[in-house]
């Protein structure tokens, strides 16, 4: 059966430090929900959130606010200051098999933590506590969802692109955190494998199964892949000789992708 665990308690929760939660070895991590208070508490009173193990980062969200915006994307339970969660395991996926496979086994794994940036203006009172659902079946780590953000900027409007993203792990989504992006185009060794709208592809994504998409319209463009729920249709870069993104600006500025790829632990 699964079990609903109280975490060890979290380390330097205070402003202006790097909170640090130490998690058991030995389970296979389904979530974290982590439960704080303090006067006024706000999510823009959190940064950086990294998820790490052995000591290389899997998973990072520039800030709370992000990983809000990816959990809304995904409808997953709504987050705040004082009540919101890391999911490893997919409900979007197909079958249980497939929704359980990304959570995380430290069966086989020397160390796993997870940082969380508490910004100096968080209140004095501040208090964090930690709880995790944990699967029923022990595991080595295998292959899990690497989270992971690559900041990208364009001094021109119109036309651009990116093609220094890595290659070797399955993509599941790519999500491109500026407001304005009107068209998207894909292209793996030359072969264009993606090439549509905001619009449309919003309007996929919105008929989804089985969780329909819930797409960040006000701040991203989001390319999914796994919109049916099979993980088969990941887009495997392994081999690829080139693997590139183009996207057609409404104005110059930054853009912050941000992609979603099956790995291993090797491949981070």
């Amino acid at each position: 059966m699964r079990m609903f665990n109280k975490l060890p308690s979290i380390s330097r929760v205070v402003p202006g430090a790097i909170a640090t939660l130490e998690l058991p070895l030995g389970p296979t991590y389904q979530s974290i929900n982590f439960q704080c208070s303090g006067t006024a508490l706000a999510i823009a009173h959190f940064g950086r959130i990294n998820v790490v193990i052995d000591g290389k980062t899997v998973q990072t969200y520039k800030t709370m606010f992000r990983l809000t915006q990816l959990n809304s994307y995904y409808q997953k339970e709504a987050d705040s200051a004082t009540d919101w969660s890391l999911h490893f395991d997919r409900d979007e996926l197909m079958d249980v098999i497939y929704r359980r496979a990304p959570g995380i086994g430290t069966q086989d794994v020397q160390s796993f933590y997870i940082e969380i940036e508490i910004l100096a203006g968080a209140p004095a009172n501040i208090t964090m506590a930690a709880f995790a659902q944990v699967a029923p079946v022990k595991q080595p780590l295998g292959v899990f969802m690497k989270v992971r953000e690559y900041p990208f900027s364009s001094s021109v409007s119109g036309e651009v692109e990116i093609d220094k993203l890595p290659r070797g792990a399955f993509y599941a989504a790519l999500h491109l955190f500026k407001a304005d992006i009107n068209n998207v185009i894909v292209e793996a060794d030359q072969v264009k494998i993606l090439d549509n709208t905001k619009l449309v592809l919003e309007r996929f994504q919105k008929g989804s199964s089985p969780v329909r998409r819930v797409p960040q319209s006000g701040a991203a463009t989001h390319i999914d892949w796994l919109l049916e729920g099979d993980l088969a249709q990941a887009i495997n870069t392994a081999g690829l000789q080139d693997f590139r993104v183009r996207m057609l600006l409404g104005t110059s500025g930054a853009v912050d992708i941000v992609a979603e790829t099956l790995d291993t632990l090797a491949g981070v």
